[in-house]
């Protein structure tokens, strides 16, 4: 028996469209996001959910019930898969920040793993929090199909970790807004990749090429 595990991106927001930081910043989905949510949720709709967890900021929660509606049941918050708080960064765009902390932002876009984020998370701390979460979601639910809404971060936490790659190497995982990967977890630690970053349910949204950002 195996478990079906589905990671999705919440929608965009206008802060990803505009390239800021958002991190612990609670925004909703703009008309974008919410068309993204749709188009996820219609791709889905003919799962049997076992259960559909988020992260309790408003920009995934609102993708994770949009989600949930064709399956009638409730959306189960969990704090572990919240976003990475970036601190100072947060509210900040990318360009501002480069200028603000050049030799961090250049550490965060090519070696993270080691990043402290000024009065924000340790990328550590941060994999830690998030993979906690996973792995007890994993020992939740030993079979079944079971969805998890979370942000770019995470996401490429959680992916990394399933896929088995080192560590400091999540920030090479690619997973855009409305996006869908999708595991077979056989044994709780063993996963293997059905599809990543899917995002042919979003091509007739007309968007154009999405920024993993």
């Amino acid at each position: 028996m195996s478990l079906e595990l589905i990671l999705v991106r919440h929608g965009e927001t206008e802060w990803n469209k505009e390239g800021f930081f958002r991190g612990h910043e609670d925004m909703g989905l703009n008309a974008t996001g919410i068309a993204q949510a749709d188009a996820a949720s219609e791709a889905l709709k003919d799962k049997v959910f076992e259960a559909i967890y988020s992260s309790t900021l408003k920009r995934a929660l609102v993708t994770a019930r949009r989600i949930a509606i064709p399956h009638e049941i409730a959306v189960r918050e969990k704090a572990e898969f919240l976003d990475i708080n970036f601190g100072v960064w947060q509210g900040k765009k990318e360009d501002a920040v480069k200028a603000l902390h050049p030799k961090l932002y250049e550490r965060w876009n090519t070696n993270p793993w080691g990043v402290k984020f000024p009065a924000g998370d340790r990328v550590k701390k941060s994999w830690r929090r998030v993979i906690s979460g996973l792995r007890e979601v994993l020992f939740t639910h030993g079979t079944g199909c079971v969805v998890v809404v979370s942000h770019r971060i995470p996401i490429k936490f959680m992916t990394g970790y399933l896929l088995k790659m080192p560590r400091k190497e999540f920030y090479k995982v690619v997973h855009d807004p409305g996006a869908i990967s999708i595991f077979e977890v056989t044994d709780k630690s063993s996963a293997r990749p059905i599809v990543l970053n899917d995002t042919r349910h979003l091509a007739k949204l007309s968007l154009g090429k999405q920024r993993d950002f």
